[in-house]
C-alpha cells in the first residue's frame, strides 16, 4: 500500500506540476478523484479520529468524496475549477498549520477549508486566465510530489496522510520547503515557455479564455 499510494502520488504530482495546462482536460477528472478522496478521508479523521486508511467508515467517505469531486471536475468546468482551486487552497492552509508546529486535526482541517474557499472564490472571480491555471497546477502538483516522497520514504505512514502531517515534515527540514518552492517554479517554467507537445485537441490557450463561455 505505501509504495503504490507514494509512486500514485509522485506520477500525479509530476503529471500536473508539469503538463497541467496542456493537458488539462484529461488531468482535472484524475485530480478530483484523488484530492477528494484525500479529502473525504481528512474530513473523517478530523471529525472521527479515523486513521487514513485505518476504517472502512474513511474508506467510504473517502471514496463519495473522490467520486463527486471527480464528476464534477469531468462535468462542469466552474465546478473542475472551484475543485483544484479549493483543494489547492485547503492544502496550503492545512500544510502552513502543520509547518508552524500545530497539528490539531479538527483546527487544521478548518482552516484548510478557509483557506480553500478563498481561493476557489478567488479563482472564479478572477475568471481563470491561463496562468493562474499555470500556477495552481505547478503548485499543487509539486506539492503532491513532495508528499509523495515522504510516503515512499516512510516518513508520513500511510494511515496518517494528512496536509497538517506533510507542513510538519516541511517545519522539520527548511530543504523541503526549498524544494517544493523550486519543483512549483521548474513546473511553472516548463508549462509557461516549453514548446507545445501533445495533440492539438488538448490545447486550451484562448485568445478569450473564460471558463463556462
Amino acid at each position: 500500500m505505501q509504495i503504490l499510494v507514494a509512486i500514485l502520488a509522485l506520477l500525479i504530482g509530476a503529471a500536473f506540476c508539469f503538463g497541467g495546462w496542456r493537458f488539462f482536460l484529461i488531468l482535472l477528472p484524475i485530480w478530483g478523484l484523488v484530492v477528494g478522496f484525500g479529502l473525504g478521508t481528512e474530513a473523517t479523521r478530523a471529525l472521527l479520529g479515523d486513521g487514513t486508511f485505518a476504517t472502512i467508515t474513511s474508506w467510504a467517505i473517502g471514496i463519495v468524496f473522490a467520486l463527486v469531486f471527480a464528476v464534477l471536475s469531468y462535468l462542469f468546468w466552474y465546478g473542475a475549477i472551484a475543485i483544484l482551486a479549493g483543494t489547492i487552497g485547503y492544502a496550503i492552509g492545512a500544510a502552513a498549520w502543520g509547518i508552524i508546529g500545530n497539528e490539531t486535526g479538527l483546527i487544521a482541517f478548518l482552516i484548510g477549508i478557509a483557506v480553500g474557499a478563498v481561493f476557489a472564490i478567488g479563482t472564479l472571480v478572477l475568471n481563470v486566465p491561463r496562468y493562474l491555471v499555470i500556477a495552481l497546477t505547478a503548485i499543487g502538483g509539486a506539492a503532491v510530489m513532495v508528499a509523495g516522497w515522504f510516503i515512499l520514504t516512510g516518513q508520513i505512514p500511510t494511515d496518517n496522510i494528512t496536509w497538517t502531517t506533510i507542513g510538519a515534515q516541511i517545519g522539520d527540514s527548511f530543504i523541503w520547503l526549498v524544494v517544493w518552492l523550486v519543483l512549483a517554479g521548474l513546473g511553472l517554467a516548463v508549462q509557461a515557455f516549453a514548446p507545445a507537445v501533445g495533440p492539438d485537441a488538448y490545447e486550451l490557450d484562448r485568445s478569450s479564455y473564460r471558463y463556462g463561455a
